[in-house]
């Protein structure tokens, strides 16, 4: 190579990284992995049984015994016939996270978690990612749920893009690729609308492989279109495992599929905009959040109280997203802050 090649050489790759070709920076060596996030929302507020199944054990709150609980190690207990069925490359990828915000409302608490002031957490993140085609989408007919922004102000240019329809989450993919997915989940038939379970999960599958960097869609479709996880008289814990009930095996397919693509970094953020609170199965003033991803090392920042609620010490959720954008690798990109929890990450 002659002196004027390398320097011509090394000037298209400086302008690439500027301009965000991340395609040019894949071939650049070992640090070209790309990263993806996809958050899935259990609107209305998941009990806590599911990630912090430990608090309940000596209360019985929630219906939780020593049958029916999974630990998975470094304090982290989940519910064993949800998150504990997990294909084993989750659950030893897997972290609890606390945060609490102080609010009581669905609507308040829902733009605690995925808004900051009238900025979207999902589009800040995405604009702190390598480029892609595909920044920030949302999945199904179920969209952002009620209190938040449905048109979030751009962050960098990025705006949201709504998937509705299973051809919109295909775009380079082929058509032997993209029915391999849908098989998976078994989203085939006449109806091309992404407003079931299965037709989300492969929409999601198919948005990962097309390298999204950010995908958010509700997994719940219950008959309640605003709060699915809003099981409010439910102290034993039976109406919240009924609707996770048929969420797991697709999150044990998604999660097994997704994790084994080559050159990825998906990280998996399942929350809602709280936990729930005894008597009652009411609101809590906070959650727990659970985040799977490669780099992250299994266990709990700390229980939830006896009641439900978070620790009282708890950060506020922009300290989960500072923990997301350190398991996604974003480095000095990420515009959340320091993460509170680096002890969670490998």
């Amino acid at each position: 190579m002659t002196r004027r090649s390398f320097l011509k050489a090394s000037a298209a790759l400086t302008g690439a990284l500027a301009l965000g070709d991340w395609n040019l920076l894949a071939k650049a060596g070992p640090r070209s992995e790309r990263p993806t996030l996809v958050v899935w929302w259990l609107n209305g507020g998941p009990a806590g049984l599911f990630n912090s199944a430990d608090a309940f054990l000596a209360n019985g709150a929630f219906g939780v015994t020593r049958d029916n609980v999974r630990g998975l190690g470094n304090g982290l207990y989940v519910d064993a016939g949800s998150l504990g069925a997990l294909p084993a490359v989750a659950r030893s990828h897997m972290a609890s996270v606390h945060f609490r915000h102080g609010l009581y409302s669905h609507n308040d608490s829902r733009v605690a978690v995925l808004q900051s002031g009238s900025r979207s957490q999902l589009l800040r993140c995405a604009a702190a990612m390598p480029h892609s085609a595909i920044p920030c989408a949302v999945v199904n007919n179920l969209g952002f749920p009620v209190g938040v922004s449905a048109n979030p102000p751009v962050e960098q240019g990025i705006g949201v893009e709504r998937i509705g329809k299973l051809d919109d989450a295909r775009r380079t993919l082929s058509i032997a690729q993209f029915n391999d997915i849908r098989e998976a989940y078994g989203a085939f038939g006449a109806n091309r609308a992404i407003d079931d379970q299965r037709s989300t999960f492969a929409a999601v599958e198919a948005l990962v492989h097309e390298g999204a960097s950010v995908i958010y869609a509700q997994p719940a479709y219950t008959g309640r279109q605003d709060r699915q996880f809003d099981t409010h008289r439910d102290d034993i814990g039976k109406i919240a495992r009924e609707i996770m009930a048929p969420i797991t095996p697709m999150l044990a397919t998604f999660l097994s599929r997704v994790m084994a693509i080559p050159g990825r970094n998906v990280v998996t953020l399942l929350t809602g905009e709280f936990s729930r609170t005894l008597p009652g199965a009411d609101h809590a003033k906070g959650g727990t959040a659970t985040v799977i991803g490669k780099y992250v090392r299994t266990g709990a920042v700390g229980r939830q109280q006896a009641d439900g609620s978070p620790p009282a010490d708890a950060p506020p959720p922009e300290a989960l997203w500072a923990f997301v954008a350190s398991a996604l690798r974003l480095g000095e990109a990420a515009p959340f802050g320091i993460n509170p929890h680096p002890g969670l990450l490998v």
